[in-house]
């Protein structure tokens, strides 16, 4: 009479591809995670600029409202202590701590502060510039600056 021995366990070999395997898996999901949080960011700060020019629009219905402490053209929107709200707006990169380029012809090459461009001091005659880190459809072709004017549009370029 025979007995048949039966292994119990895996191999080490079949562990090492199981591993081999999970950490590719791992590699690949990680490596699009990146692309991911970008565009996040400029979801975001879309959303953001749409905001900001509800904000404003509203203010905009009283016609003596003014912009207040930020009334020079390229200065950081979060300085803005009127119309109300506008202070509560930062781009979502910690990192951005400059302002975004409002001159006729310049760009930027990554993420800035939201910046106001005015003429004079109304809620009448403005907008607001940021950088997309991507594509974001037919606004930017890879990323880029963008702005807000006060029609609500949202055009490339901060200039």
């Amino acid at each position: 009479m025979s007995t048949l021995n039966f292994k119990r366990g895996f191999s080490m070999i079949e562990i090492l591809v199981v591993v081999a395997i999970i950490g590719l898996l791992a590699t690949v999901v990680l490596g699009n995670m990146g692309s991911a949080r970008a565009k996040s960011r400029d979801a975001r700060r879309l959303s953001d600029l749409k905001q900001i020019a509800n904000v404003i629009a509203i203010a905009d219905a009283n016609v003596a409202t003014t912009f207040a402490t930020c009334t020079t053209a390229g200065t950081r929107l979060a300085t803005c202590t009127a119309p109300s709200g506008l202070g509560a707006f930062s781009d979502p990169t910690a990192s951005a701590s400059t302002l975004c380029p409002i001159t006729s012809g310049a760009s930027a090459s990554a993420p800035c502060e939201y910046t106001v461009a005015i003429t004079g001091a109304t809620t009448q005659s403005w907008k607001v510039c940021t950088y997309l880190e991507t594509k974001a459809g037919p606004i930017t072709t890879n990323g880029g600056l963008v702005n807000i004017d006060q029609k609500g549009i949202i055009k490339a370029g901060c200039n």
